[in-house]
């Protein structure tokens, strides 16, 4: 089971020692550099994932940008020393549910380096597809709540 928690004084170095592979380090940001950004955007939110009360991994949501509705998730990752327990899907699964409830967001966005084929597949088993569009050199991706309960 995973949780989506605040990220709070006592949990902040672990938000920031959390890490990919070196193979990835060019497909997500380092959390330290996240967790600046949501301090300074409007409308982000940065998540511990947490499994069994352990950091796992981390995300960032922040409103989607005109014309777009819904909410992005900006940054998603898992260390790598828990990836390939299906944290990453349970994490997702998560932060979807969290757009819905929270923001009550129709649509999620999430963009993707075009390289990370492991990401691209995990983010289309979830139901999210790709829209044509490339915003700073990464894949657009979008989950529609409609069209996923008709599926």
């Amino acid at each position: 089971m995973v949780e989506l928690r605040p990220i709070t004084p006592d949990t902040y170095q672990a938000c920031v020692d959390l890490t990919v592979a070196p193979d990835q380090r060019d497909f997500v940001a380092p959390n330290l550099k996240s967790l600046a950004q949501a301090y300074v955007w409007p409308g982000s939110v940065a998540r511990l994932v947490c499994s069994d009360g352990v950091p796992v991994g981390f995300v960032l949501f922040m409103p989607a940008d005109a014309p777009a509705s819904g909410q992005a998730i900006v940054r998603f990752m898992i260390d790598h020393r828990y990836q390939g327990r299906g944290l990453g899907r349970a994490a997702l699964t998560a932060a979807i549910e969290w757009c819905q409830r929270e923001r009550d967001a129709p649509e999620v966005w999430l963009s993707v380096v075009p390289e990370n084929d492991r990401a691209r597949r995990l983010y289309r088993s979830a139901g999210f597809v790709e829209t044509g569009d490339i915003r700073e050199g990464e894949t657009v991706m979008v989950y529609r709540a409609a069209a996923r309960r008709t599926v």
